[in-house]
């Protein structure tokens, strides 16, 4: 390897050094706060959100909110979910992806026009609400993981005797919430974490706990998430 070579060789491992700080440092932050349906991977959202608020307008439960800029001027006015107190309805129209033009929430490309065994197109490109293209669009099933929804048993009125149900049906993810003996549990690898099941509930504190989804053994979720109420 030439004097030339070496150094361009260097000189981008460095690169790429510093971007992986960067990203993990971003991936660490995120651990605070759930990101709407279709976000993509924390840097790359921060990288192009510009900030606009027309996803959070659209959102029609008003589950979405900005993180305001005591938590950083990096994710300032970046949208974030208040599952906590709200659960997301993922909507058969998905409005806070439509209405983002700057792809931080953006649907799968490598599934854009896919077909299915039936035939129907699946993960469609972003069109109008109403039009025939919309049925294209990705069910509520293919939504990737937002977060983590789990049973705590101690404070689950079915775990200590009472018959409660109020959860039930709540789910809209088919073989996600199930039922033994009259006791619920979540099957981890189909919950996207929208939190229906927890608004439904009706314990206090809640029996269903939400928690971000952990980037990867190493690290743990922040049990303080970011809401409306303690941003």
């Amino acid at each position: 390897m030439d004097r030339r070579s070496f150094f361009k060789h260097s000189f981008a491992k460095m690169v790429q050094a510093g971007n992986d700080i960067i990203e993990q440092k971003a991936i660490e932050k995120a651990k605070g706060w759930i990101r709407p349906p279709f976000a993509e991977q924390e840097l790359d959202l921060l990288i192009n959100c510009s900030r606009c608020g027309d996803c959070i307008s659209a959102c029609p439960h008003q589950v979405i909110f900005p993180l305001p800029l005591k938590r950083g001027a990096d994710v300032a006015g970046t949208p974030a979910m208040d599952i906590i107190n709200k659960g997301c309805h993922l909507c058969a129209d998905w409005p806070c992806v439509t209405a983002c033009n700057e792809k931080a929430l953006v649907f799968p490309i490598n599934k854009i026009d896919e077909k299915d065994k039936t035939g129907e197109t699946k993960n469609p490109t972003k069109t109008s609400v109403g039009s025939p293209e919309d049925k294209k669009r990705p069910d509520a099933q293919d939504c990737p993981p937002m977060a983590k929804a789990t049973v705590n048993s101690a404070t689950c009125l079915p775990y200590s005797g009472p018959e409660c149900g109020a959860c039930k049906g709540s789910c809209p993810i088919p073989d996600t919430l199930v039922w033994q003996n009259e006791k619920p549990s979540i099957i981890q690898e189909n919950c996207v974490g929208c939190g229906l099941c927890r608004e439904a509930c009706i314990t206090s504190p809640k029996a269903i706990e939400i928690s971000p989804i952990v980037i990867n053994s190493k690290e743990q979720p922040d049990r303080n998430l970011r809401t409306q109420e303690n941003v």
